[in-house]
């Protein structure tokens, strides 16, 4: 009885080595496939850079795309904190993406625009509905910091977006003034 007791446990433990190894091996792979096989979007945003004693260096992004005026709601008006709702962007001339539409509904993008989903937060006095796309803190490497000093500086940042919405943000550039 020990000895299959023993043969067991060691089963176990390899089932459950070999299934820590998978869940990683998945997590950089759907990691990859985001940057590869994902839809690239361009935002605009202005960033400053804070200092986290716990997280290092990173840049905070506000982007104009999470304030969603009340002519791009189309959904219901009641809705709950932290709800994931579809906001459609659309490129402008330049290749920025902006808000089209955005709803607790789904919504259907023709060729050129995209729908991305945010997490809503609320809704101020102007009725602007206020989100969130996960997309706000982009780690930079320990004592670069000074490259993002300019604040209030308009920037372009690049993102990569899956079909099954996850989000990755590639790249923070300055954005060029015309």
């Amino acid at each position: 009885m020990q000895r299959i007791w023993n043969k067991l446990k060691k089963r176990l433990l390899l089932i459950v080595i070999i299934l820590q190894v998978l869940f990683l091996t998945v997590m950089a792979g759907l990691n990859y496939v985001v940057e590869e096989f994902g839809d690239i979007i361009y935002l605009e945003t202005e960033p400053y850079d804070p200092r986290d004693v716990f997280y290092g260096d990173y840049v905070h992004l506000n982007y104009p795309i999470e304030e969603i005026f009340p002519s791009y709601w189309f959904g219901s008006e009641k809705v709950k904190r932290n709800k994931v709702i579809n906001v459609l962007l659309k490129p402008d001339e330049r290749g920025i993406y902006k808000v089209k539409a955005a709803s607790d509904k789904s919504l259907d993008p023709n060729e050129d625009e995209v729908v991305i989903r945010a997490r809503y937060l609320y809704k101020d006095h102007d009725n602007v509905r206020h989100v969130t796309y996960g997309l706000n803190r982009y780690y930079i490497e320990e004592g670069t910091g000074e490259e993002f000093d300019t604040v209030n500086q308009k920037m372009i940042v690049t993102v990569a977006l899956s079909p099954w919405g996850q989000k990755k943000i590639l790249e923070v550039d300055e954005l060029e003034q015309q």
